[in-house]
Order: C-alpha cells, then sequence, then structure tokens
C-alpha cells in the first residue's frame, strides 16, 4: 500500500448552489495542513480560495510595490445593470474558476465591474489597492450579491495582511441581513483575538543566507529554529495559512495566549481548539521576526502518526509549523537532495503579468500548463508529500487512471483511502516540463467558493530545486540561487 503524507483534509466542502448569498455562507475549508475556521456552522473565516487565477490581459506593473491603480471595464458590449438580487451565473462561476479575464468580460453591473477590478489586483499583488476595492464594492446596496462576496473578500485580505483591528472593526453594509453579516463574523473573531498583538517586524542580514534543511520520513522540509531563544525543529509548510505551535513548545519558550478566545483550526482528524499568540523573537537563522502571529495547539495533537519508514511508533513529533504568513515574507531557494535552504530578503522586481504564476488567493495558487487541458491551478502545499489531481479536470486534461491502493495521512491521524492513480501527468510547471507519475486523484471535489485543480506538494522537489517568491508572484523548478554571497 502506498502511503502519503497530505498533512489535513477538510473534506467537507459543499457542491456550489445557484445563488451567490447562499453560496458564499456554504463556504467550507479545503486542504491545507492547517486551515483556520471558527466554531460556529459557517467555515467561512478562512476561505477556500485556493484554485484558479488567470494570466492579466493588462500590463500594469503586479507587485506589491506597485502604486498604479488601473480599472479594469467590463466588456462594453454588454450592458451595466443595477438591481439588488441581480445573480449573473456567469460571472460568479468565472470568480469560482479565478478567470479573471471572463469575469471582467462577464460584469453586468458596476458593483461586478468593481469587485472583477479588486480580483484582478488582488490576484497580481496588490493587496492594498483591492483592499479598498472591496471596501467600495461592501458598502453600495445595489447588488448586495457583490457587496457579501465583497465583504468576505475584504475580510480576508485584512487576515493575510495582519491588519486585526481593521478586521475586528470591518465595517458591515448596513443592507444586508442578519444571516449575511453572519458570514464575515467568524473571521471578525480572529481580528479580536489578535488586536492587541505587536506590529510583526521582519529583519534581514545583510546577504542571503544558508542553513541546513532536513526532511521528515513522510517528506516534508524541516528546519532548526529559535523561539524566544530556544530551538526548536519547525516544518516549513505552505499549505499551513499561519505559523502554529505547540502547546509544549509555548510553555518552553514562555509564550502565553494573547486573549482568553478559544479559535479553532482543521487538522486531519477535524476541528482543534487554538488561541492566538506572538512569538516574541522567531529566529530562522539571522533571518529574525518579531511579534510573529501565531497560534497555539495542544501538544497531543501535534504528531504524525502513520506506519511509514522512519516514523515512530508513537508518532513524528512537531514542534512547530512555520506557515504561509511567514514564508511569504521571504525569498526562499530549498534544495532537498543537497540538504540546503537559502533564505534572503524579497526585492520587488518590475515584473508582466506571463512572468508570475504564483498568487494569493487565499491560499498560494501555482499555475501550471498540461500538454492537453491548458492552464491548471493548483495550491502549494510543502506540508503535503505528494501531488494530488482533482477528479474534476480529468476529462479536460485528457488523462485516464487506474486503481491504486494508497492510505493517506496526516497530523493527528491516519484515515483515508484513495484508490485512483493518473500514471503520467505531463506538465509544464515553475519553468520546467515535467512528467508526474502516479498522481493521486481525489473527490470531484467542487469547493464552493473558489476551485482548484489539485494540490503541488514536495514531490516537486525531485526535479530540483524549489524557489518560492511570494514578492514578485515566482515559484520555479530547478534554479540554483546565486550563493556566492550567502553565508551560513
Amino acid at each position: 500500500m502506498r502511503q502519503t503524507c497530505i498533512g489535513a483534509i477538510g473534506s467537507n466542502i459543499p457542491v456550489r448552489p445557484t445563488h451567490f448569498r447562499a453560496h458564499v455562507g456554504a463556504v467550507a475549508l479545503g486542504f491545507a495542513l492547517i486551515s483556520i475556521q471558527a466554531r460556529t456552522a459557517f467555515a467561512a473565516n478562512e476561505l477556500s480560495l485556493y484554485g484558479h487565477f488567470a494570466k492579466h490581459e493588462t500590463s500594469y506593473q503586479p507587485g506589491p510595490s506597485s502604486s498604479l491603480i488601473r480599472h479594469v471595464a467590463p466588456d462594453s458590449a454588454l450592458p451595466l445593470v443595477a438591481a439588488p438580487a441581480l445573480y449573473s451565473e456567469s460571472f460568479w462561476t468565472a470568480f469560482a474558476d479565478q478567470d479573471l479575464f471572463t469575469l471582467r468580460q462577464a460584469a453586468r453591473s458596476e458593483a461586478e465591474a468593481r469587485f472583477a477590478e479588486a480580483m484582478t489586483l488582488l490576484a497580481g499583488g496588490n493587496h492594498e489597492s483591492a483592499e479598498s476595492a472591496f471596501v467600495a464594492v461592501s458598502q453600495q446596496s445595489k447588488d448586495l450579491n457583490a457587496a457579501v462576496a465583497a465583504q468576505v473578500m475584504l475580510a480576508s485580505t485584512l487576515r493575510y495582511q495582519g491588519k486585526w483591528k481593521e478586521l475586528r472593526d470591518l465595517p458591515l453594509n448596513s443592507k444586508l441581513s442578519a444571516d449575511d453579516r453572519k458570514i464575515t463574523s467568524d473571521l471578525e473573531s480572529w481580528g479580536r483575538a489578535f488586536a492587541n498583538a505587536g506590529k510583526e517586524v521582519v529583519r534581514f542580514p545583510s546577504k542571503p543566507t544558508v542553513m541546513s534543511l532536513k526532511i521528515t520520513p513522510v517528506g516534508t522540509p524541516v528546519i532548526r529554529v529559535r523561539v524566544n531563544g530556544k530551538e526548536y525543529d519547525f516544518w516549513l509548510d505552505t499549505g499551513s495559512s499561519m505559523t502554529v505551535i505547540s502547546s509544549r513548545v509555548a510553555s518552553d519558550a514562555g509564550i502565553s495566549p494573547l486573549s482568553p478566545d478559544v479559535l479553532a483550526v482543521r487538522t486531519f482528524a477535524g476541528s482543534a481548539p487554538v488561541r492566538a499568540a506572538t512569538i516574541d523573537r522567531l529566529e530562522l537563522g539571522p533571518v529574525v521576526v518579531m511579534n510573529s502571529p501565531a497560534v497555539i495547539i495542544d501538544a497531543s495533537l501535534m504528531y504524525l502518526r502513520a506506519s511509514a519508514d522512519g516514523v515512530p511508533a508513537g508518532g513524528l513529533q512537531v514542534d512547530g509549523i512555520i506557515g504561509w504568513d511567514a514564508i511569504r515574507q521571504l525569498d526562499v531557494t530549498m534544495n532537498y537532495a543537497g540538504g540546503w535552504i537559502v533564505l534572503k530578503e524579497p526585492m520587488p522586481r518590475s515584473m508582466t503579468a506571463a512572468q508570475q504564476n504564483l498568487a494569493w488567493l487565499g491560499r498560494p495558487c501555482v499555475e501550471m500548463h498540461s500538454r492537453s487541458g491548458g492552464d491548471l491551478h493548483f495550491a502549494l502545499d510543502t506540508g503535503a508529500q505528494a501531488t494530488f489531481l482533482n477528479a474534476t479536470v480529468l476529462e479536460r486534461v485528457g488523462v485516464g487512471t487506474k486503481r491504486s491502493d494508497n492510505r493517506v495521512f496526516g497530523i493527528a491521524k491516519t484515515d483515508r483511502q484513495t484508490s485512483r492513480v493518473v500514471p503520467v501527468l505531463a506538465v509544464d510547471v515553475g519553468g520546467l516540463s515535467v512528467r508526474l507519475q502516479d498522481v493521486i486523484v481525489y473527490g470531484p471535489v467542487s469547493s464552493g467558493l473558489i476551485n482548484s485543480d489539485g494540490i503541488l506538494g514536495s514531490d516537486m522537489a525531485r526535479y530540483g530545486t524549489i524557489h518560492i517568491d511570494a514578492t514578485n508572484g515566482v515559484f520555479k523548478l530547478g534554479e540554483s540561487p546565486d550563493s556566492e554571497d550567502a553565508t551560513e
């Protein structure tokens, strides 16, 4: 039996309903090691937003350093209309598929056009500009479907930027119903829990630094870190939206919860209670993060229990996880085979949209190209041992499957069995043409808000180095860093 680590799977993902306001309220969590959710009937605070994003047809500078806000108007042949209950299936389907070109073309109201513009800005890394556009759409009352969607996206974007007080005090549209407002209240609870957190500051050395990189028996990259002066081994997991520490490490390092509020995360075993915290000083070699936001989870859940080679009988203890919230602020190059990682300060560059293949849309998303099915968009998850394919795209990419006995396991539990794999999937990803073998198939899954074609796991390391530069929207394989100026 093939055993594969994916970290966690939140499989209670509903099929997309026909009315968007109900559709937003039904948001559920997707595939990631740690996916934030609040303890309520909705899981809307951490959107299942990994998924498709289309290349931009515009030529503005897309990086975070760009100050140019380009208004993208919808197709002039389509009349703009305004109605409180306006619903356009083609528009919201394009949103779910992250087809930004069609999203702009299908806009039928001024609110939809502004929402499409906001999504384009978000995909291009212009988070501040996207935030402003979401605010404008969320406050208008002519198209309440767009208002609800913008409210959810605004809350998610504020959380991504660590704007906790703004998230806590999220402005609500007075025209929305109580059910509509409930959708974002769960995200606001995270704002309240982290409202007293100090400002996060990242300090880089003058030169890139090389550190030792270890690989767990299940293929997850691990580095040695210092937490308030004490050393621990932390996973590097792009599928975890936040940095996570076990209660044992928190106690040992003198980390206390910021508030009495009990939040929750979804692990492979299900929902688990967590507390909001900040790490006063988190050191990744000479890279120092002050006031790093984190969640504290019970140490009994921070074990990877599996029968894989090298995993102890009692499970593999996990001290903590460096999540995407920290990784996105670094320029990272990893070489699993060589056992090293290079960390350096990211430098914003002038990039065209065609040069970018990595975007954040609630999850870090990588654009790939299949030989027969056009563009594919996978959630980037270094906590997953292997790459997975959503059964929804099998016909589009023109590949068949074969039966295979697989067991998927993750934090706190070993549970899921899968029975199908794609023998060979030929794709262009990260600057390389690769032939992925025995790709595990899951689903079919329509994630309820925004879809994903699959999960890009740590098995990509077999093709050489993995380079992640979220600042400039770049994911590359097989690229060697400029190491002559790197320091140990």
